[in-house]
């Protein structure tokens, strides 16, 4: 059972390693490449992702779909999550959401449910938002079980690198 309120979480991070690999299918008219994407993120999410993307682009727009594995605390709840996002860029306009991964969650954040919103932001800050719901249990969560599942969260995320 989750906690019925919504809860909006808004942090912003740097990218500390972009890492493209170009690869070719006969035919395209895009340029494609995937790409290890490290992240670092401050504030109410706090902690290190890593995201594997794929991306396409040409002189008219681009698109990237990814899978990113978060590793830190998110309102003080320690643990690891899975982020699956996608995005568009045509011209100035641009779109990015995802959603966690359903049961992906680890430690304090076993159970997080809800969006990952990837605002456009006019200073070029990058910024994740969070719509995220958190089971019943984890509403009253403890400062200590929440640290005692941390070192495990993030060791889980250095091995998906």
């Amino acid at each position: 059972m989750s906690d019925a309120t919504e809860h909006s979480i808004i942090a912003d991070f740097d990218v500390s390693s972009w890492e493209p690999t170009p690869y070719v299918v006969e035919g395209t008219n895009s340029e494609l490449s995937t790409v290890r994407a490290v992240k670092i993120f401050e504030g109410s999410i706090s902690g290190t992702s890593v995201a594997d993307l794929l991306l396409a682009g040409n002189a008219a727009g681009a698109g990237y779909v990814g899978s990113e594995v978060f590793a830190g605390s998110v309102e003080d709840r320690e643990g690891t999550m899975v982020i699956q996002h996608w995005g568009l860029a045509e011209g100035e306009a641009t779109a990015s959401s995802g959603h966690i991964i359903p049961g992906s969650g680890t430690g304090g954040l076993a159970g997080i449910s809800g969006k990952a919103i990837y605002p456009q932001a006019e200073d070029g800050q990058h910024r994740l938002e969070l719509r995220v719901t958190f089971p019943a249990a984890a509403a009253g969560h403890s400062e200590t079980g929440a640290e005692s599942n941390g070192s495990a969260g993030a060791d889980s995320a250095a091995e998906a690198r």
